[in-house]
């Protein structure tokens, strides 16, 4: 299941081949795992042949992966707007991004090339549990989102952290959340993608 959240929705042979398995030894856990509710599959039809069958996790799958507790973040912010009005909550919001980006630049140094940057900002972010992917010079994937009752409930916080990526890389960046069945990956794409080296 970790395998399936942290790499995305994976075909039987792939998941066999990162977990050490045999094809039908991965595949008797997928079907367990299905026949718990936990997994779902789904045929993905690539042209001729026969389809792949793609395993992801279904939304009670997703709940063995819980959010860090949020609720009293999210409390302390739901009585800064009935106390202090209602923007008092997005100041609240954008004094903690602020603090968060220079936490992040003073571990990702901003006279390194961009490349280097993204490699340590993915770092930063998976070792907090973002479960990261780095596509070089592309985007920066997590398909796990800690604080994802806090963006719920305040949804201007999706802006605040595409500008935090903005901040700490020194590109424009877009966030791009993308839905996948039940399962869930947040793209931080780069405007314009950086060149490749020969």
């Amino acid at each position: 299941m970790r395998e399936i959240k942290s790499g995305g929705p994976r075909p039987v042979s792939e998941l066999a081949a990162a977990l050490g398995l045999s094809y039908m030894g991965a595949k008797q856990h997928c079907l367990a795992l299905e026949k718990k509710g936990l997994l779902s599959s789904r045929n993905n039809h690539q042209g001729a042949g026969r389809p792949l069958l793609i395993y992801s996790l279904t939304r009670r799958g997703q709940a063995w992966f819980e959010d860090a507790d949020n609720s009293i973040a999210i409390s302390v912010l739901r009585h800064a707007q009935s106390l202090f009005g209602a923007s008092s909550a997005a100041k609240l919001l954008l004094l903690t991004f602020q603090e968060r980006i220079q936490k992040y630049k003073a571990l990702v140094p901003q006279e390194t090339p961009v490349a280097q940057r993204m490699v340590l900002l993915a770092k930063a972010r998976d070792d907090e549990g973002h479960m990261v992917e780095l596509v070089p010079g592309i985007r920066i994937i997590e398909r796990h989102n800690p604080a994802a009752a806090l963006h719920k409930a305040f949804p201007e916080a999706d802006a605040l952290e595409e500008s935090l990526f903005r901040n700490v890389l020194g590109v424009p960046v877009r966030r791009r959340p993308i839905q996948l069945g039940e399962q869930y990956e947040i793209h931080f794409d780069l405007h314009t993608p950086l060149p490749l080296k020969d």
